[in-house]
C-alpha cells in the first residue's frame, strides 16, 4: 500500500508508493476546549478528539475500497488507527469504555469486509480481509479494433489512476494511430504519434511507449502498452474514441496489518484479564476477533517470502495491479503485517506467528545503521530489495514500471513509526520469543531509535518553536502537519529519553491540528507513554 508525498488520512505516503488527502475535521475551539487549560495530552484531550470526529463514529461504518468515499484506504489509515488509540487508553486507564468502543467499531469493519460484502479483489477473489483500489492500484483501459475485439491494454502506474483518459486518434501519417493519456488529477499528459500495430515495425506501439518510458513528457504519467491480441492475429485496425482508465482492486498486505492489529490487541487484552474474560461478551468477541485476524493476516500467506539468511519480508505477487508486483514491500508495509502476527503470536503461540517475526524482526535489523552519533536510520524500501538497486528497460523488474531509478531514501518519520513500534513491541515481547534464539532487539537499540527521535526528528527552530523533521536521518522539510501529528507515535521511546515526551506534549499542546482518527492516536500514544512510561 501509488507516487505523490501528500497526508494520507494522517499518515503520509513516501513518494515512492503515494498517497491520499482525505477531509478531517478543523474545529479549533474544540480542540482547544478538549485539550483542558494547557495540555493536550490528558484523557479529556483524547475523548473530545474521539467525539469531534464525526461524533464518536470514527469511519467504522467506511468500506477500505472507494466504494463509500471515491478514495481507498478509510480503514487502513484512519478507523484503524482509532482502534489502536482506544487499546491504548484502556491499557492507560483501565476504563471498559474504551473497549466498548473497540467492540462496536470492530463489529462495524468486520461486517465489512469483502467477504461479507460480496465483493472481490482483481483475480475475483472475495476474501476475509478489506480490498482498496482508486487511487492506489494502477490504472488500466482496454482499446479495441473497430470490430470491438481487444487490441491493446493502455496501464498508468502513476496514482489516481480513475482520473486518467486513454484518447486514440488518427495518427499524422496514414495508417497510424496516435496515443494520448492525460492525467486529470496531476494535469499531466503523454503524448505518442504514428504508432502501429506491426510488432515488426520500429512503430509498433508496445515497443515504442517502453522506450520511451523514460523521457515522457511534457510530464510523467507512466504510461505502458500490453498487446492483447492472440498470436497471429490480423486486427490492426484501433477503434478511435476515449477509454476511461479505472484501478483493479487488490488487497494491501499493509491495509490487513493496520486493520488485524487492534483485533489482535484487543483480543490479548481480554485473555490476559480474569475478570474481562468472565465477561461473556468480551470473552466471545475475543475469540471471534482473532480467529478474523488470523483469517485475514493468511490471506496474504502466498506472499510471504524467507531468504537463506532466515530474512523474512512480504512481496507483492506477480500480477498485482500494483507497481511492485512481484517485488517486496516497502518496509513499513511488511512490517504492517509483522506487527500483527507479533501479537498473534503473543497470543496463540504459534510457532508460524514467532517464526516470521523474527525473520521480519531480522530483516529489518539488518538495515539499520548507527550514525555516529548513536542514532539509527534506515531506508524506506529494504536494502536487499529490487527497489533500492533500481532497474532498466532492458531487464524489468516490473511491467507497470519498466524503468525505475534506485530509490534509497531514508525512511520519513511517519511511516517510521510503523518500523519503530515494531521493533519495540518485539522488545518488550522478549518472553514470547524465548527459547527461539538471541533476542532481535534489546534496551541498546531502543536507546538508539530513541536517538534517532531527539537526534534527527525532533526540531527546535530558530524563533524556539517545535515541529520535526520528515525524515528520520534528519532531512527536511520541517513543519509538515501530518509528520508532527504522527510523531506523535514515537512516544513510547519515552523511557529511554524523557525528553522525547517533553517535544511531543509541548508541540501538542503549542499546535492546533486537524481531527483526523490518527490525531486520536498520536494523543493515545503520548498518555500512554505520560501515564505508564515504564
Amino acid at each position: 500500500m501509488l507516487g505523490v508525498g501528500t497526508a494520507a488520512l494522517g499518515v503520509t505516503v513516501a513518494p515512492a508508493v503515494g498517497a491520499v488527502s482525505l477531509p478531517g475535521t478543523r474545529p479549533e475551539a474544540a480542540w482547544a476546549a478538549g485539550r483542558g487549560e494547557s495540555d493536550s495530552v490528558t484523557r479529556e484531550a483524547f475523548d473530545h478528539l474521539d467525539q469531534s470526529f464525526n461524533d464518536g463514529h470514527g469511519w467504522k461504518d467506511e468500506t477500505n475500497d472507494k466504494d463509500s468515499s471515491g478514495l481507498s484506504g478509510k480503514l487502513a489509515w484512519g478507523e484503524a488507527y482509532l482502534l489502536q488509540g482506544y487499546a491504548l487508553m484502556y491499557q492507560t486507564y483501565g476504563d471498559t469504555y474504551y473497549l466498548d468502543k473497540m467492540v462496536d467499531h470492530i463489529d462495524h469493519v468486520l461486517a465489512n469486509r469483502d467477504s461479507e460484502r460480496g465483493v472481490r479483489d482483481y483475480r475475483d477473489a472475495s476474501q476475509p480481509a478489506w480490498r482498496a483500489n482508486h487511487h492506489y492500484t494502477v490504472g488500466t483501459a482496454v482499446v479495441p479494433d473497430t470490430q470491438g475485439r481487444p487490441v491493446l491494454q493502455v496501464r498508468t502506474a502513476l496514482a489516481y489512476a480513475d482520473e486518467a483518459v486513454a484518447t486514440v486518434s488518427p495518427g499524422s501519417r496514414d495508417g497510424t494511430f496516435r496515443l494520448e493519456v492525460r492525467h486529470h488529477f496531476y494535469g499531466r499528459t503523454t503524448r505518442y504519434d504514428n504508432l502501429v500495430l506491426d510488432p515488426a515495425s520500429d512503430d509498433y506501439a508496445v515497443n515504442r511507449v517502453l522506450r520511451g518510458f523514460r523521457t515522457e513528457s511534457p510530464d510523467r504519467v507512466q504510461v505502458t502498452l500490453k498487446d492483447l491480441r492472440q498470436r497471429g492475429s490480423a486486427q490492426n485496425n484501433v477503434a478511435m474514441g476515449d477509454y476511461q482508465m479505472i484501478s483493479p482492486p487488490y488487497v494491501f498486505g499493509v491495509h490487513t496489518g493496520q486493520i488485524a492489529l487492534p483485533l489482535v490487541m484487543f483480543a490479548r487484552i481480554v485473555r490476559s484479564d480474569p475478570n474481562l474474560r468472565a465477561k461473556s461478551l468480551y470473552r466471545k468477541r475475543a475469540d471471534t476477533y482473532l480467529t478474523a485476524a488470523e483469517e485475514a493476516v493468511a490471506v496474504h500467506d502466498p506472499e510471504w517470502r524467507e531468504t537463506e539468511r532466515g530474512e523474512g519480508y512480504y512481496v507483492a505477487l506477480p500480477g498485482a495491479p500494483v507497481w511492485w508486483a512481484g517485488i517486496d514491500l516497502p518496509i513499513n508495509q511488511f512490517l504492517a503485517l509483522g506487527r500483527a502476527t507479533l501479537q498473534l503470536a503473543a497470543v496463540t503461540g504459534d510457532a508460524r506467528y514467532v517464526d516470521r517475526t523474527r525473520a521480519m524482526a531480522r530483516t529489518f535489523h539488518g538495515d539499520l545503521t548507527i550514525t555516529e552519533g548513536g542514532a539509527y536510520v534506515w531506508p524506506y524500501w529494504w536494502s536487499k530489495g529490487r527497489v533500492y538497486s533500481g532497474w532498466d528497460i532492458d531487464d524489468p523488474a516490473s511491467e507497470y514500471r519498466p524503468w525505475l531509478p534506485g530509490n534509497q531514501s531514508a525512511e520519513d518519520v511517519s511511516h517510521g513509526q510503523i518500523d519503530m513500534n515494531f521493533a519495540l513491541e518485539m522488545f518488550r515481547d522478549i518472553p514470547v520469543f524465548a527459547g527461539t534464539g538471541k533476542p532481535v532487539f534489546t534496551g541498546a537499540d531502543m536507546e538508539r531509535f530513541a536517538a534517532t527521535f531527539t537526534q534527527n526528528v525532533a526540531v527546535v527552530t530558530d524563533d524556539g518553536s517545535l515541529t520535526v523533521n520528515r525524515f528520520i536521518d534528519g532531512r527536511g522539510p520541517t513543519g509538515l502537519e501530518a509528520y508532527e501529528r504522527q510523531a506523535g507515535a514515537w512516544a513510547d521511546l519515552t523511557p529511554w529519553d524523557g525528553s522525547i515526551l517533553t517535544h511531543l506534549r509541548d508541540m501538542f499542546n503549542s499546535h492546533e491540528y486537524a481531527v483526523f482518527p490518527s490525531t486520536a492516536y498520536d494523543v493515545a500514544r503520548i498518555n500512554h507513554a505520560a501515564q505508564s512510561p515504564a
